[in-house]
């Protein structure tokens, strides 16, 4: 029997016969012999199959298929296969045989020669698997350029033969979709290649869980299934596995709403894969939980808040060891640290213990309790005095009163949501405990004085600690420079003239006044006759006349040029987050002037003083450290100077300039942080209309004056960080400021401050650096003291803790 399948198309299309063969050998030999031109075989399939599909029907047309080989074998034989063109000719395409239950496929031999494409492949599995496929026009473009990489022989099962079709499509990027159900499915073949990709997922089939296996070998067959994990959260295994989703147009991992189901979208042997992997997590996530166990345990001794808080830590301990050596061992999973865990509850009412624990846990735990529960000979005191070195021991106490007030109310609230506390495996604790504690401060010994349990006290000595550290000192340098130049320019001339008429007769008078004099009567006749100059800085000159007038004449000259360069470096030391003030002022006195009314001593005047006129530099400076070692300063300066004379009862004008700013410098660097620029200029000129504007001339009927001033003012500033604790850093700079100080007042003055500084050696030096040391500063011991040692006795101590506690 001999079985033919055809593969090719419209325009080209070869057929490989062969005769049922009995063994391997007789399939080789018969391929050889079946062997002919492409020209000869595409003639005779064209003309064969044509005539028999016309004029016979489908019977007869299939058995003119199974008697053409015979035919194709005679003509092989017959042919003259020595002379045939090698470029004419080109290598058989694969056959497809049946042996035995099987199709054995025979391909290419060598790379070489021609290869079938996807186009022909599934042509010939829809002929030997009765399915039928179909595509569009850009499908079916890439299945004909495709082509089947495979070389030599390949043996497939009959009931395999679509499931290996499914790989070889899969593997060049097609997807295999079924449309529709029974007698009319049909399957569609779509590339991965296209823009059809991204509705591909919407076009899977739905299979029911227990058919899965069904599709474990169809890896180019889009399917959707739900798979139901009774053990797992699903949304937890989701996330954890997103990261197997390699395609979102093929593939997609969902939670169905709030149920423990997943839906699963994907190729066919993708989602068999991961159903069973879901499977298998869900099977290992089922675990059998014991019921807990409940016992109250009456304390006798102990303080149930201390003993729940050390069972608390030895069982937590006891849980991080058994994780670490599970993980030594290989466990695998993540082991849950609630699962198991005991749950403390203190019953201070009863002075009870309220356990909740597994089985096998509460004997431990109840020969714990059974241990720490004793009596202990010397009871602890109940009051502790702890010394304050850097902070102050009142704002201290209100600032830690403070603080324990809001966390009783704290624990108030978070008592009525107990369950929470509880689901997350910590002890609740009974609020009537969280004030048992006093902290009293005394100011003299600058001490707390502290009432409260071994566990309470460890609390607050922990706080207290951190919060009496000394803080770090930080130096600021400030330098303020202001320049300040004036030119000033004033010249100007006043005329006059008088003719004093006699008796009956007219006469006539003329005057320029620019503020240079003052015009009046010397003879009282009501005329002026007289000009007084104002006499001023300058030059003041003019012409005397003994005539009618006085001085018809008058000039005033004057120039100032002013230059003046203001440097004020003040420094100050100041604590972390304190506030320093730096004042330096001019104060001028001012008087006031009282005129005295009717009756005796009328209009006489009294002269008192009035007070100060202040004017100078004021600067506030707070710094505070980051945590990178930079500087934040909060900075407020004011600059105020004078700039006249007090004129009797009046005070000088002054001139003030502010500056308030919040800037971060790093430690060391000398940074500006402000500046000031004042730059005024001015020009009058006072004349005689169109007597002023005669060229030359014109400046005796005219007043001309100009100012130019200038001011400019900076404000640098440098901070230090003062962070040795032994103070070292502030010995050495301050060694370097008496130096400085030595040059400018000499040693002999600075040594009225400092005796020991610079002592003369013998050498002729009057400064020897042999002797200078850093100081080093030796911390006393902090914590807790004795009350003897700060001046407290016991008795005093109880009475200043009982009378906080009666408040």
């Amino acid at each position: 029997m001999t079985h033919v399948a055809g593969l090719g198309n419209a325009e080209k299309s070869t057929v490989h016969c062969m005769e049922t063969p009995r063994s391997a050998q007789e399939i080789m030999m018969l391929q050889a012999n079946c062997r002919t031109s492409r020209r000869t075989l595409r003639r005779v399939i064209a003309r064969g199959f044509s005539r028999a599909a016309r004029l016979a029907p489908a019977p007869l047309a299939l058995a003119f298929l199974w008697a053409l080989p015979l035919t194709l074998v005679s003509a092989a034989g017959a042919a003259a296969a020595p002379q045939q063109n090698p470029q004419q000719d080109t290598a058989d395409l694969a056959t497809i045989v049946e042996v035995e239950g099987s199709y054995v496929l025979n391909f290419a031999q060598s790379e070489e020669e021609d290869s079938m494409s996807l186009y022909q492949f599934t042509q010939a599995c829809q002929e030997v698997t009765d399915l039928q496929f179909t595509w569009n026009q850009d499908t079916e473009g890439l299945l004909k350029q495709n082509k089947v990489r495979l070389l030599g022989q390949k043996t497939i099962k009959k009931d395999r033969f679509y499931s290996f079709f499914q790989v070889m499509m899969i593997i060049s990027d097609f997807v295999c979709t079924e449309v529709g159900e029974d007698d009319i499915a049909v399957i569609k073949i779509d590339s991965l290649t296209t823009t059809a990709r991204n509705n591909l997922r919407s076009g899977a089939i739905y299979v029911e869980p227990e058919n899965l296996a069904d599709y474990q070998d169809q890896p180019a067959t889009l399917i959707t299934t739900v798979v139901t994990l009774p053990n797992t959260d699903v949304r937890q295994v989701s996330n954890s596995m997103r990261t197997m989703i390699t395609d979102a147009n093929t593939q997609q991992m969902l939670p169905a709403g709030n149920s423990n189901s997943m839906v699963l979208v994907g190729f066919g042997s993708n989602v068999v894969a991961l159903a069973n992997m879901l499977s298998i997590i869900d099977e290992a996530s089922k675990s059998e939980s014991p019921t807990p166990e409940f016992e109250m345990i009456k304390l006798e001794y102990a303080v149930p808040d201390d003993v729940a808080a050390m069972v608390e830590e030895l069982l937590e301990a006891a849980n991080q060891a058994k994780q670490q050596n599970a993980a030594v061992q290989g466990a695998q999973g993540t082991i849950s640290r609630n699962q198991g865990e005991a749950k403390i509850i203190v019953d201070a009412r009863t002075n009870s213990l309220i356990i909740v624990a597994l089985p096998e846990e509460m004997p431990r735990i109840k020969e714990l309790i059974a241990r720490l529960d004793v009596d202990i000979v010397e009871r602890e005191r109940s009051y502790h005095i702890v010394g304050l070195e850097n902070v102050s021991a009142e704002d201290l106490a209100e600032t830690l009163n403070d603080f324990l007030e809001d966390a009783v109310q704290l624990d108030q609230q978070a008592g009525g949501t107990a369950g929470n506390n509880q689901r997350n495996g910590g002890a609740q604790r009974s609020s009537n405990n969280a004030r048992e504690f006093v902290v009293v401060a005394d100011n003299e010994t600058n001490s707390l004085l502290i009432a409260a349990n071994r566990t309470r006290y460890q609390d607050l000595k922990g706080m207290i600690e951190l919060l009496d550290r000394r803080q770090d000192q930080v130096l600021i340098e400030t330098a303020l420079i202001e320049l300040t130049s004036r030119d000033m320019l004033d010249i100007g001339v006043e005329l006059g003239f008088a003719d004093i008429p006699g008796t009956d007769q007219t006469g006539g008078f003329g005057v320029t006044g620019f503020g240079l004099s003052t015009l009046e009567d010397s003879d009282g006749d009501g005329v002026v006759d007289v000009r007084v100059p104002s006499l001023g800085q300058g030059v003041t000159a003019g012409i005397i006349d003994g005539g009618d007038f006085s001085i018809p004449m008058l000039l005033a000259l004057v120039e100032e040029k002013r230059n003046s360069n203001v440097l004020n470096v003040p420094s100050v030391l100041v604590n972390n987050n304190s506030v320093a003030t730096v004042s330096t002022l001019d104060e001028q006195p001012t008087t006031q002037i009282t005129a005295t009314g009717g009756g005796v001593g009328a209009g006489q005047t009294q002269t008192n003083f009035n007070g100060y006129q202040e004017a100078g530099i004021t600067m506030e400076i707070s710094p505070s450290i980051s945590a990178s070692r930079y500087l934040r300063l909060d900075i407020y300066l004011e600059v105020s100077t004078f700039i006249g004379s007090v004129q009797g009862a009046i005070p000088p004008p002054r001139v003030t300039r502010t500056i308030r700013t919040q800037v971060n410098v790093p430690d060391g660097a000398t940074m500006v942080i402000g500046g000031i620029v004042v730059d005024n200029e001015s020009d009058t000129r006072t004349q005689v209309p169109v007597l002023g504007d005669i060229p030359i001339l014109g400046r005796l009927f005219s007043r001309e004056s100009s100012n130019r001033d200038r001011t400019v003012l900076y404000f640098f500033v440098t901070p230090h960080i003062m962070k040795d604790t032994e103070f070292a850093d502030l010995a050495e700079f301050s060694f370097t400021k008496k130096l400085e100080a030595a040059e400018q007042i000499g040693m002999d003055r600075l040594r009225k401050i400092d005796p020991n500084f610079g002592a003369p050696d013998g050498s002729g030096s009057d400064v020897s650096l042999e002797g200078f040391d850093l100081p080093l500063y030796s911390a006393p011991i902090r914590g807790e003291v004795e009350g003897e040692d700060v001046g407290i006795t016991p008795f005093e101590a109880a009475s200043m803790l009982d009378g906080t506690k009666k408040e």
